[in-house]
């Protein structure tokens, strides 16, 4: 993980060899990624047609400064940190500690590592690096859950005497079943990204949210134990508690492989939007064991 300090104090850090850092500029960090926007020109009016388009890729250059104790110290710091971001088909997750709160963005070296020295013990670096998701996201997840599911209960009516005498249909008596509910609530400035997390054993169960129109169900069953992770934004979810993959955009992972097909959308995709409380409820087949986690992390343009 990178870890950087953004504002005008520049905080220092002293590494394990006695090397004293600073970051003197973040850019591109506090930028809103323009948007990839083609407009047609309209034949038989003023203006174009309006075009609705993503944004961009989020593009940064970390930049500083470091004071080694020595030249051995300076070159041997300088080639690790040439080496920094090495493997090109890997995202690095960049903290980026600012005034208010931490974020997050995943990134990859973009150019150049720039490497100078600019005095007898100063050196000065360059970092160039690209978020191919232009958000940023609040450093972990929040996790509610997980709420249990219940089964139908034994219970009943206890009689002395001669007990109770009923015509068919008779009397059904026993203890109401338990749904897993689970509440959460938006932060950030943008959609939130939303985790549901099934956990086994279930049969053809649905989980809806209660405030609005979205059900997302689960086809088939999953046994005791196992859980498949609903990813319901357009965004692939990163670093999900429990989850051994990331999960791609609106797809799901059960035991590390996709899982998509096991899930089908009516009445559109659940959103957490910033400041929105949704609760979500899980019903359907359930046994012991089942049980509904939301997964939701906080984002940023």
């Amino acid at each position: 993980m990178l870890k950087a300090s953004h504002g005008p104090t520049h905080e220092q850090y002293v590494d394990a060899a006695g090397t004293a850092w600073i970051c003197t500029s973040i850019k591109g960090w506090l930028t809103a990624p323009a948007r990839r926007t083609k407009h047609d020109e309209r034949e038989t009016g003023d203006g174009a047609h309006r075009s609705a388009a993503y944004r961009q890729t989020r593009s940064m250059s970390i930049e500083g400064r470091f004071f080694p104790l020595s030249d051995t110290v300076a070159w041997d710091t300088a080639e690790r940190l040439l080496a920094i971001c090495p493997d090109p088909g890997e995202r690095y997750p960049l903290v980026v500690d600012g005034a208010v709160r931490p974020l997050l963005a995943y990134v990859e070296q973009a150019g150049e590592v720039l490497v100078e020295q600019t005095g007898p013990r100063q050196w000065d670096w360059s970092v160039p690096v690209i978020a191919a998701d232009p958000y940023r996201y609040a450093v972990a997840w929040a996790s509610v859950g997980p709420s249990s599911a219940g089964t139908d209960g034994v219970g009943g009516i206890a009689t002395s005497g001669s007990g109770i005498v009923s015509s068919s249909p008779g009397i059904a008596t026993g203890t109401a079943p338990t749904l897993a509910t689970a509440t959460v609530t938006g932060t950030g400035t943008v959609d939130n990204q939303v985790v549901l997390q099934a956990t086994g054993p279930t049969a053809g169960v649905q989980i809806a949210d209660l405030g609005g129109t979205s059900i997302v169900g689960i086809r088939g069953t999953t046994a005791a134990g196992e859980n498949l992770f609903i990813n319901t934004s357009g965004r692939v979810a990163f670093d999900v508690p429990g989850c051994p993959t990331p999960i791609p955009a609106y797809g799901a992972v059960l035991g590390g492989a996709n899982a998509r097909g096991a899930v089908w959308v009516t009445g559109g995709w659940p959103r957490l939007r910033p400041g929105d409380i949704c609760t979500f409820r899980l019903t359907g087949a359930t046994g012991p064991g089942t049980a509904l986690t939301v997964h939701t992390r906080g984002t940023w343009v």
